[in-house]
């Protein structure tokens, strides 16, 4: 977990409001280590976003913010921003983990990383919506959890809800990783959650889904 720590005292640092999601957040609430995780993401909130930027900017990370499935826009300046998408890829210029190409006026090719990421090296940002208490679904804002139950914390480590995590992960049923997140977790879910992951995935998926 000394990654979760370094982030820890990072995001301190920036005092914004935020949730280790993902993989991660699976194993926070486990309580102990599932498998490798290849990123680091973090939820936070899209009124932090500009303020966040600033930040990395100011401590010389470099960020990309996707903008199609090809290419990812440089953001050099708060200023310089698509916001298309919602999320951006945060990275040291010294990282091995990813490797960005520059195609054409600031727009860049990425090559994936497949290993376990061990340096603190890249955060991946996922701006989220809240509202009246409640965190919304970015996929669909009619689904959504109250704020006190989507966000829970481990030794004063805030991470996302598993089910919030799965719902978000539930697009890629294929992936081994995501599956195995899946297993995991909902054997420790409680009624609640696995009522609400469950009426979230019937929602979304209307046609049924594997794990419904």
């Amino acid at each position: 977990m000394e990654l979760i720590t370094k982030l820890n005292n990072f995001m301190t640092d920036i005092e914004v409001d935020y949730a280790i999601c993902g993989g991660h957040a699976i194993d926070l609430f486990l309580g102990r280590n599932t498998r490798p995780h290849k990123d680091l993401d973090v939820a936070v909130f899209w009124e932090s976003r500009d303020k966040i930027i600033q930040y990395l900017l100011n401590e010389g990370w470099e960020i990309y913010e996707p903008i199609g499935t090809a290419y990812l826009h440089k953001i050099n300046s708060v200023e310089c921003q698509k916001r298309i998408k919602e999320n951006i890829w945060c990275v040291r210029p010294d990282n091995r983990h990813y490797k960005f190409t520059e195609h054409e006026n600031n727009l860049y090719a990425v090559d994936f990383g497949n290993s376990e990421q061990t340096e603190f090296d890249y955060i991946e940002f996922l701006f989220n919506t809240r509202n009246e208490g409640c965190f919304l679904y970015s996929r669909n804002k009619d689904i959504a959890v109250c704020l006190d139950d989507a966000i829970f914390k481990a030794n004063d480590t805030p991470y996302l809800a598993p089910e919030i995590v799965l719902l978000y992960k539930s697009t890629a049923i294929d992936n081994i990783d995501y599956q195995m997140d899946y297993d995991n977790a909902s054997l420790k879910m409680n009624d609640k959650q696995l009522t609400w992951l469950k009426k979230s995935l019937a929602v979304m998926f209307p046609n049924g889904h594997k794990w419904l």
